[in-house]
């Protein structure tokens, strides 16, 4: 198994022999086992080189100087609590419960919880017959979906009203001029 620092998987190969070493049952142990590694693996990296990432350029606040009302600040605020709520619920539901995702060919199950890999389970009939690159390609389908819904979480709450209320904040004498409070 392949990941990148992230660990996010970039690839799945199963060594040329492995039938003859590995019982098709217990081949799910086996990538359970190789994907928590590479976790664990990408984790120690960061731990050694925390990567400093660039805070997102927050957008121009409009430079119209147009005042803002008391009404547009709470359905600003407003909006931006819907947004809150609805990043956090997202949250909730990768972290607090177990996720499972299935292949699209059904052949391969996995199942991961606060970001880890509790269960990969492969059709033991299938795999003993599939080839595989076939078993390959679930494999690392699977492993991606499991990683797919925490990834998008971690860029942390995006909206367009996330997006303007730090855009005016980033600038206080704008702010204050948009509220009234400087000429």
């Amino acid at each position: 198994m392949t990941a990148d620092d992230s660990a996010d998987v970039l690839s799945v190969t199963l060594a040329a022999q492995w039938k003859q070493s590995v019982d098709p049952r217990v081949l799910g142990f086996a990538v359970t086992a190789a994907m928590n590694a590479a976790t664990m693996q990408a984790l120690a990296k960061q731990v050694e080189r925390p990567t400093v990432e660039e805070p997102p350029t927050p957008p121009v606040p409009q430079q119209d100087g147009s005042r803002i009302t008391l009404d547009e600040a709470t359905q600003l605020l407003d909006a931006v609590q819907a947004d809150l709520d609805r990043f956090m619920r997202q949250v909730a539901e990768v972290t607090d419960r177990p996720v499972t995702v299935e292949s699209r060919g059904g052949h391969v199950r996995g199942t991961t919880q606060r970001g880890q890999v509790l269960d990969v389970a492969v059709d033991p009939a299938w795999a003993h017959t599939a080839r595989t690159s076939e078993l390959e390609q679930e494999v690392l389908e699977v492993l991606r979906a499991l990683r797919a819904p925490g990834a998008d979480l971690a860029r942390g709450p995006r909206s367009p009203a996330i997006a303007e209320l730090t855009a005016l904040v980033s600038d206080p004498n704008a702010l204050l001029r948009r509220v009234g409070l400087l000429p």
